[in-house]
């Protein structure tokens, strides 16, 4: 992949399900202000952790994150980091999926009435299962995440699309009755809040590697370049998703789903919701290779095995599929896995960047390594506050009654049924 294709690649993987719950977040969070300079602050970690990643990768000669990690941390480290990157992918792939439902769902309940899922071929499984199986599993037998780039930019020009819509909406859907929104933070605490939020949101690390190692001239220089590119993208899209999702409903009155708050029936708000599925549709498959090349890593087993690779990748992707439509609410599960995003974000790469200064410079004679072991105990510890933060929360929000929606840290209420 070229340097465009990277990009693609890039801000296909971090732009997902986050960019609805964005103005939820801004709500929440402490407001505009809060938000849009906590971002801005932890995107500049976020970035560096990209390129620290990919630095890593050089060093060790390596092509996935758990091979990089191993060839830090040791042959026994693989186990553990390979089977960290199944986990949260196979999460993250059921989520797809149950996306994709909820989209179909909306647009069933909306145009054909509530009693829709009666209907066999407007029922979610098998609307899931047949949608999925045309658009998803085709793309999910390749070798190499480079040829992806393209499906990427299809899903880069969906994200455009509901972005303009969101900004539409809110010019055409503020009345006098919209409460007024905030600056700043009531107090301390709503600052905490927008850190797994923009943790969750901006999760782009376990792709990062595969990423690098696909570009048509692998160069440090030019990922960098990539890097902060697609993160200064991602930021201006949330940003500006947030903004005027918050302006459109007010302080308060923000819905968890943004698309969920357009209640018409119009073309351009089904467009929207369509474009969200198409948009899961490109994401799937990146992910996949991710976990698929994990699990390859764990048992040792060559990524040319075309049958090992094709078996794998059916399994996976049967299993999800079965997960996704049986399973009433997986919610819960998969929140006490968004506690792993902070850990490939931070935790990994400065573990990574760590050992590898140690390696080169083990008694520290140079003042950039004394710097750099600063830096990567302060990703380190930034890391283990994150993910403990998130942690907390989750099982705050297993206690709780849902009496409203909470503030996303993870994935949360994906599964509510429209069909009566």
């Amino acid at each position: 992949a070229g340097i465009l294709g990277t990009i693609f690649l890039i801000v296909n993987t971090t732009l997902g399900a986050g960019l609805l719950n964005f103005p939820q977040a801004f709500d929440k969070a402490g407001g505009i202000g809060t938000c849009t300079v906590a971002q801005l602050v932890l995107l500049v970690f976020i970035t560096a952790t990209l390129v620290i990643l990919a630095s890593c990768s050089n060093s060790t000669g390596t092509d996935t994150m758990q091979d990089t990690f191993a060839g830090l941390c040791g042959s026994k480290s693989l186990a553990f980091c390979g089977i960290c990157v199944a986990v949260y992918s196979f999460g993250c792939c059921l989520t797809f999926l149950i996306i994709v439902g909820d989209q179909f769902d909306r647009v069933f309940a909306t145009y054909y009435g509530l009693d829709y899922c009666h209907t066999w071929y407007l029922s979610r499984p098998f609307v899931t299962a047949l949608s999925c199986s045309i658009f998803i599993l085709p793309l999910c037998f390749f070798k190499r995440l480079d040829i992806l780039s393209y499906a990427s930019s299809i899903g880069c020009i969906t994200i455009i699309y509901v972005v303009w819509l969101i900004i539409y909406k809110s010019f055409g859907e503020q009345n006098n009755t919209v409460s007024p929104i905030k600056i700043w933070p009531n107090n301390g605490y709503e600052i905490l809040q927008i850190i797994p939020i923009v943790c969750f949101a901006y999760q782009s690390h376990m792709t990062a590697i595969p990423t690098y190692a696909c570009m048509k001239d692998r160069n440090l220089c030019k990922f960098t370049l990539c890097a902060i590119v697609s993160m200064l993208i991602c930021y201006g899209t949330y940003s500006v998703v947030g903004y005027f999702g918050y302006a459109t409903f007010g302080s308060g009155k923000v819905p968890s789903d943004i698309l969920q708050g357009y209640t018409d029936k119009s073309a351009v708000v089904t467009v929207a919701i369509i474009a969200i599925a198409i948009k899961n549709f490109t994401t799937y498959p990146i992910v996949l290779y991710c976990g698929r090349d994990a699990l390859l890593s764990i048992f040792n087993v060559s990524f040319d095995r075309i049958d090992i690779r094709v078996i794998i990748t059916l399994i996976w992707f049967i299993l999800s599929l079965v997960i996704a439509i049986l399973v009433p609410d997986i919610s819960p599960i998969i929140n006490l896995l968004g506690s792993l995003s902070a850990m490939f974000i931070f935790i990994l790469p400065g573990i990574c960047l760590l050992q590898n200064v140690l390696l080169r410079d083990p008694e520290l004679y140079l003042n950039k390594g004394r710097m750099l072991v600063v830096f990567a105990i302060f990703l380190t510890a930034l890391g283990a506050f994150v993910c403990g933060v998130v942690f907390m929360e989750t099982l705050q929000d297993l206690e709780k009654t849902p009496t409203k929606p909470p503030l996303v840290t993870g994935f949360r209420q994906l599964r509510e049924s429209l069909c009566v």
